[in-house]
């Protein structure tokens, strides 16, 4: 029973993840109109898709680090725990 949960729960996060990456795509091919991005020293007319990639990119990027980050202080943290009590 457990491998079929852990199927069915991989078959429906694969098929959310299809369904938000076509969403994207999608959206991103509406948006492909040009407009002027201002950052810094930085000014260009850029289409909004790209804008749109690079933005999520960088978005996606920084929940990885700050998921694997938190991984690790919870691993440490057990770490400890596991130790403290052992003594």
């Amino acid at each position: 029973m457990r491998e079929r949960l852990s199927t069915l729960g991989f078959r429906l996060r694969l098929a959310l993840t299809i369904l938000a990456l076509a969403l994207f795509v999608i959206f991103l091919l509406q948006n492909t109109a040009a407009m002027r991005v201002h950052f810094l020293f930085f000014e260009a007319d850029i289409a909004s898709a790209i804008v749109i990639v690079v933005t999520s990119l960088l978005g996606f990027i920084a929940g990885v680090l700050l998921t694997l980050n938190w991984q690790r202080q919870r691993h440490k943290g057990q770490a400890s725990k596991g130790s403290g009590e052992g003594g």
